[in-house]
């Protein structure tokens, strides 16, 4: 499989990397024979060749460019599809530039997750001002510490919701141990026993893991806690309560 990965953001916080860069998700990889070989007047036949699922085409900002969205996240193209970019595209019109491609990207990761919240696991604050999505790992030690400190997310009225990313793929513990979680009749408590090492019986149910994992990847996830803000700007690492707030209040 060819992958492109988003290049990462530029705000700096502890993560805990992928143990294993393979893809154990297939479905990343193969194109879906059901996609349209053309999205308006863009060729997406190369690109299905690549592995990619296009989900739509236009027009970029930059002429002959088009911003393609795909199911591993956002690429420009020729308008014949036969190149593409990995990158980002900035407007250098105004008095700063401006990160258009952000933009974008933001508003996909808001509109995607809308879509999963019934899959999620809620930890609702009592008077919830903010909501946050948390892509997570068992076995992190990183989002073990985001864990530990719930009380104080949920007391500035943080409500968190939790989506699955096992670092090392569908094969591996983590993935294991959320199925079990995401399975669980009590899933917060189920959470909490395996992030302080307490086993679980074996998954028994239809979830949604894989799925989760799939959406890390189209997000531009690379590691764990990753953090979408209610604007949809990812923070890739772990944040304390209070400067976790602060980041909140830039996008009001």
């Amino acid at each position: 499989m060819k992958y492109l990965g988003v290049l990462a953001l530029s705000l700096v916080v502890a993560s805990c990397s992928p143990d294993n860069q393979r893809l154990d998700n297939q479905s990343l990889a193969e194109p879906s024979s059901k996609a349209p070989m053309m999205q308006g007047d863009f060729d997406t036949r190369h690109m299905q060749n690549m592995g990619f699922a296009v989900e739509s085409a236009k027009p970029s900002e930059i002429t002959g460019l088009y911003q393609v969205m795909t199911d591993q996240g956002l690429v420009y193209a020729s308008a014949d599809g036969q190149f593409i970019v990995s990158g980002r595209i900035f407007d250098i019109t105004g008095d700063a530039p401006v990160n258009v491609s952000d933009t974008v990207l933001n508003a996909m990761r808001v509109n995607d997750l809308a879509t999963y919240t019934d899959t999620m696991i809620e930890f609702k604050a009592p008077n919830e001002q903010h909501v946050i999505h948390v892509f997570t790992d068992s076995t992190c030690g990183y989002c073990r510490q985001l864990h530990e400190r719930m009380d104080g997310y949920l007391e500035k009225g943080i409500t968190v919701r939790y989506l699955a990313w096992p670092r090392s793929g569908m094969q591996g513990r983590a993935a294991m141990e959320l199925q079990s979680v995401w399975c669980a009749e009590d899933s917060k408590a189920a959470l909490t026993a395996v992030k302080n090492d307490q086993a679980l019986p074996p998954a028994d149910c239809a979830n949604p893991v894989a799925e989760h994992l799939a959406l890390g990847h189209k997000f531009g996830v690379r590691g764990t806690p990753a953090i979408v803000l209610e604007s949809g700007r990812m923070l890739p690492g772990y944040l304390p309560p209070e400067p976790l707030l602060a980041e909140i209040e830039k996008d009001q």
